[in-house]
């Protein structure tokens, strides 16, 4: 008798307890957007739904204050029309390759090249694991099948770029060039642009508002100024740069000297980035530091285009980093010349030699070196997780490539011919 009254009382105990929880607990979706708002049981197209579930977000999440064109977070203005990119984005290709990014066009206007950019919402993938770009180069005797494959994974994002892309297109130019650059705010919020690593006017830097007033979203806004300098340098946001640059808001600015060191036959330009994706979605993470996707170029393998090049060609190869990590780039089976950074080239006689380059976050490093070793060579990050797509914590059996992964492959100039390293009597000069 005495137990089955201790008994009662616990199963009271715990109705209770069950009573409070459903009283308290924080609103689901269905509660902060309810039929008078978003009419749906899914995250509207202009929210990230990591914040469905913060306080802090929502220190007074009520139908007065979500509603369906002023949402927290805002991916798009619902019912803006998205341009397309300018007419000359993926023209007029010079030096540089940006695999799986299009360079852009100029027009000029007297002696001055005129580029377009328009900063805007987009939607992105990044990977497609169904197929590869990497698996073609493997020879077929050297493929093994493992019982722990994963199902192939497709991973989306709604996030920002200019001109339809993620990093944005690559600009070109000379030293001593005069550039304008107009900017087109599709946004649903204000922004500008900074050129990083660039001297200029003050009232060109694009730092919003210490030096300009922010571009208002659908107005334009225009750049100009005189490259006095060489080197690889970028552009990113200027305004709310911490949530603008993590939604995409970057791209590379190359910058060739009036005579290079030694010529290049191939230039190619890898910019860095970094995402933080819940499961099952395609929204971003913007408040979290452990990131879990990682991409060239925008693309994580195995869909990151690989590098080609002949054997014998002198090659040069441009990393850019915006965003929050540095990250160890490796290339098996050379040394290369670190060349230059941000602040230009590097004198031959303090340039280092390396197989691993360290890009810190707001910096770019240039590598050169001599295509001599023919065959498919690995370059990736060197931090283990950053090789792995959707990286969690969970136990991982085999993990095939995945994040910042790609290939470089060196066509021989002749099949069969025996190997010789250059310091070798004989050996390819």
């Amino acid at each position: 008798m005495h137990t089955k009254k201790i008994f009662l009382a616990l199963l009271a105990s715990i109705s209770h307890a069950h009573a409070l929880l459903r009283t308290q607990r924080k609103p689901d979706f269905d509660t902060v957007f309810n039929a008078k708002t978003a009419q749906s049981t899914m995250p509207p197209e202009n929210v990230h739904s990591f914040w469905l579930d913060s306080k802090k977000a929502f220190p007074a999440a009520t139908k007065k204050t979500l509603k369906k064109d002023n949402a927290i977070i805002p991916w798009k203005k619902r019912g803006v029309a998205i341009s397309p990119a300018p007419a000359l984005t993926g023209k007029q290709m010079g030096r540089i390759q940006t695999p799986g990014v299009p360079p852009l066009g100029y027009e000029m206007d007297g002696n001055v090249k005129v580029f377009r950019l328009i900063a805007q919402p987009i939607e992105h993938l990044i990977v497609d694991e169904s197929y590869s770009l990497v698996e073609p180069l493997i020879p077929p005797q050297n493929k093994v099948v493992h019982k722990m494959h994963h199902t192939p994974r497709y991973q989306k994002i709604k996030c920002w770029g200019y001109n339809g892309s993620t990093p944005g297109p690559t600009i070109e130019a000379n030293e001593g060039d005069r550039v304008r650059i107009i900017v087109k705010n599709e946004l649903p919020e204000p922004t500008s642009v900074h050129w990083h690593g660039i001297e200029l006017p003050n009232d060109q830097d694009g730092a919003a508002p210490e030096t300009q007033h922010s571009i208002m979203p659908g107005e334009e806004y225009t750049y100009e100024f005189t490259l006095y300098q060489s080197g690889t340098v970028m552009y990113h946001s200027g305004y709310n740069v911490m949530r603008q640059d993590h939604m995409g808001l970057t791209g590379a600015f190359v910058i060739h000297p009036k005579k290079y060191q030694t010529p290049i036959d191939k230039d190619f330009v890898i910019t860095l980035q970094q995402w933080a994706i819940p499961p099952g979605s395609e929204y971003l993470n913007l408040i979290t530091m452990d990131f879990n996707w990682f991409t060239f170029n925008g693309k994580a393998a195995p869909n990151i285009p690989t590098l080609t090049v002949n054997q014998g060609e002198r090659v040069r190869i441009r990393f850019t980093n915006i965003i929050m990590d540095s990250h160890p780039i490796h290339l098996h089976g050379y040394i290369w010349n670190n060349v230059g950074t941000e602040g230009g080239p590097i004198p031959p006689s303090a340039q280092t030699k390396g197989s691993t380059i360290l890009v810190p976050s707001g910096t770019t490093r240039d590598v050169e070196f001599t295509a001599w070793n023919p065959g498919v060579w690995r370059m990736h990050c060197h931090k283990l997780h950053h090789v792995v797509n959707a990286h969690a914590q969970v136990p991982m059996g085999y993990m095939e490539h995945g994040g910042m992964f790609t290939l470089l492959h060196v066509i021989p100039k002749k099949e069969l011919e025996p190997w010789k390293h250059p310091n070798q009597k004989g050996a390819l000069s």
